[in-house]
């Protein structure tokens, strides 16, 4: 009789490989990139974005300290940025990575997956009734942060004005590419300066809000372990109703393939509205579709637990790697660390932890939200950078089932912003 094979688990493993064995591949990995040997494309930018991933997600929740208050989101995110600034990536690699995940898709293909696969996962009643009350939350929260944040700025020698302008709105604005960058065109249109000074003098409060809530939302995580009447663990909506339980998934490779392509083919249509109707963001195109289907209810089961099983894969695989590739690509400490100052910092600070302490606030005490999913979704996720950044400050708050709200959040009060900047930069033309 032959002998039973018992499956090789390691007591300690990084991606599934033993230690030794993950920094044998580690090794291979810089070599590649010290000898310009990296493949472009996806088999290079995925190979070096995985398996730094997994190391810094491995150390994120293992070193003391570190794993109880940031996690291992945080720590890919930030290690990453650390990694860059400090010169220990080649020219050649980084270019790779900034084109894998910026240009040729990476973070639309992981983010397209989470958005469907959340939204497909949450009941259709309680999507409806958190969506009405969400942008309401956001919005009176925003007001509350341009004031506090707005008087603050006087430290800095800033007028009220100056300091909304330069501070509060890049930092809620939707990003850089959807805000920060149109924005910096908007004020040299009216004020007759170059964009590009303009863009370094306003990205600073983009980036460094973003960080800060990604800091935020690890705390609120480890607050909400430690107090679970504030949490409701990933559902926002506490109104006494519970949501019905999905029934647990049985992924197959053709149950994946299918959710795979519902995925591509909505972000797609997004696409296609978006060449038409430039002003909504495909994304927002995207959510406002998925949204549709699923209140209708036209979309089988079937199809519903597909594309929530290939957001949940791509979750589990992927994740990892798309927050150190922004960490490699979008967090540019070196220009964080040019214009930070204690003064600046406070500013920053401040607004991110008045709007997140204002949407907590409202969100519990008049909309039946929980204070921790209001506070993150309403709050920290108004001061992200687009997609990307609310990726990362879900994902080290472990509360992905929040994105598409995020998403709802970031596009429509980015927009609702760069309107208001538009505006207000005339008075000091």
């Amino acid at each position: 009789m032959a002998e039973k094979r018992t499956p090789d688990r390691p007591a300690f493993s990084v991606a599934g490989f033993s230690l030794p064995l993950y920094l044998g591949i580690l090794a291979m990995t810089i070599a590649a990139m010290y000898t310009g040997s990296v493949p472009s494309g996806m088999v290079g930018g995925m190979l070096v974005l995985m398996v730094f991933g997994e190391g810094f997600n491995m150390l994120g929740r293992t070193v003391p300290v570190v794993k109880t208050y940031l996690g291992g989101s945080v720590i890919c995110i930030l290690g990453a940025a650390v990694v860059r600034a400090a010169g220990f990536i080649p020219g050649g690699t980084l270019e790779i990575l900034d084109a894998f995940v910026n240009r040729q898709g990476f973070l639309v293909f992981y983010i397209s997956a989470l958005i469907c696969g959340s939204l497909f996962n949450i009941d259709r009643g309680l999507l409806i009734r958190a969506t009405v009350k969400l942008l309401p939350t956001a919005i009176l929260s925003l007001a509350v942060c341009v004031t506090v944040t707005g008087l603050l700025s006087t430290l800095l020698g800033l007028s009220f004005l100056e300091g909304v302008l330069y501070i509060v709105i890049p930092m809620t604005s939707g990003g850089m590419t959807a805000g920060a960058v149109p924005l910096s065109s908007m004020y040299a249109q009216v004020l007759n300066q170059d964009a590009g000074m303009i863009l370094t003098r306003i990205a600073p409060a983009t980036v460094l809000g973003n960080v800060i809530a990604i800091i935020f939302g690890a705390l609120a995580n480890d607050l909400g372990r430690r107090k679970p009447a504030l949490s409701g663990n990933g559902q926002l909506v506490n109104d006494g109703t519970a949501a019905p339980e999905r029934p647990p998934m049985k992924p197959t490779f053709k149950s994946l393939t299918t959710g795979l392509i519902i995925a591509l083919g909505f972000y797609q249509a997004g696409a296609i509205l978006n060449r038409f109707l430039p002003l909504i963001p495909t994304y927002a195109w995207m959510i406002i579709m998925v949204v549709a289907v699923k209140s209708s209810g036209i979309l089988s089961d079937r199809l519903e637990d597909a594309a929530r099983e290939w957001g949940y894969f791509a979750i589990d695989a992927w994740t990892a790697a798309a927050l150190t590739g922004i960490g490699f690509t979008l967090i540019d400490l070196k220009t964080i660390m040019h214009t930070l100052t204690p003064g600046y910092l406070l500013v920053v600070l401040a607004g991110v932890l008045t709007v997140t302490l204002t949407a907590g606030f409202i969100g519990a005490r008049f909309m039946g939200f929980y204070p921790i999913e209001s506070s993150i979704a309403a709050g920290m996720c108004t001061t992200n950078m687009g997609g990307s950044g609310n990726v990362a400050v879900l994902s080290s708050a472990e509360r992905m089932d929040l994105l598409p709200f995020a998403q709802i959040v970031t596009r429509s009060c980015g927009a609702l912003m760069l309107t208001i900047g538009g505006i207000l930069i005339r008075l000091l033309a």
